[in-house]
């Protein structure tokens, strides 16, 4: 792996945030506030714009149509403030672009969420996890159809993910429990040297192997 499009999971590289203090400030600050209810693919989340593209807290939670204009969500909103601010601000002196920072709180569900892309080209999400379980999951589909899963702890890193790739968000907690993440879009694509381990490759070396073979055949027909 050379380049961040042969990547679909990785840790963000020289980052790291105090997570005791972002639950704190979840729970006593952010929950205090009124929150969006949103349903993405069958699963109900509720949520909080961190930033927004008019600074209100609505509009940073809605779904934003395709074809509508290209702003992107980087006015603060009332929920900005404290170690959110910090967490943005760290985030864009190392060379990111945050945009539609929201913070989204998934129960756990009756219905699995589908698979599904957000893109047909290579596009990353930043996902640092403030409450979560042993049960919370991040799974990819593969080509072959297998399932890629992993396990994104509350730790203070920050976590990227592709969505261009068919993706899914489950919380498989047998008992009520939270999945609340801290998400946001990037306005750029993460460089390969922003990338650290744990790496998930999109095709395994295996799958490489078969794509090599098959295009050295048309090659030589």
């Amino acid at each position: 792996m050379k380049q961040s499009r042969d990547v679909m999971f990785a840790r963000l590289k020289n980052f790291k945030t105090d997570p005791e203090a972002l639950r704190t400030h979840f729970v006593e600050q952010i929950q205090k506030m009124p929150s969006t209810p949103y349903r993405d693919n069958r699963v109900d989340y509720v949520g909080w714009a961190v930033t927004s593209r008019d600074g209100t807290m609505g509009d940073g939670i809605q779904r934003i149509s395709s074809g509508g204009p290209g702003v992107r969500g980087v006015i603060p909103t009332a929920a900005c403030g404290g170690c959110l601010t910090q967490v943005i601000e760290t985030l864009r002196r190392g060379g990111l672009a945050p945009y539609r920072a929201r913070i989204m709180q998934l129960e756990s569900e009756g219905d699995e969420m589908p698979l599904h892309k957000d893109s047909d080209k290579e596009t990353w999400r930043l996902h640092i996890p403030i409450i979560t379980n042993p049960n919370c999951f991040f799974e990819w589909q593969r080509a072959d159809g297998s399932i890629e899963s992993v396990h994104l702890p509350a730790d203070g890193s920050a976590w990227l993910v592709r969505v261009d790739v068919n993706h899914r968000a489950v919380n498989r907690s047998n008992e009520a429990s939270q999945r609340v993440h801290l998400l946001m879009g990037l306005g750029a694509n993460p460089s390969f040297d922003m990338l650290a381990e744990p790496l998930v490759p999109v095709m395994r070396e295996s799958e490489r192997a078969v794509d090599l073979s098959l295009f050295t055949r048309s090659m030589d027909g």
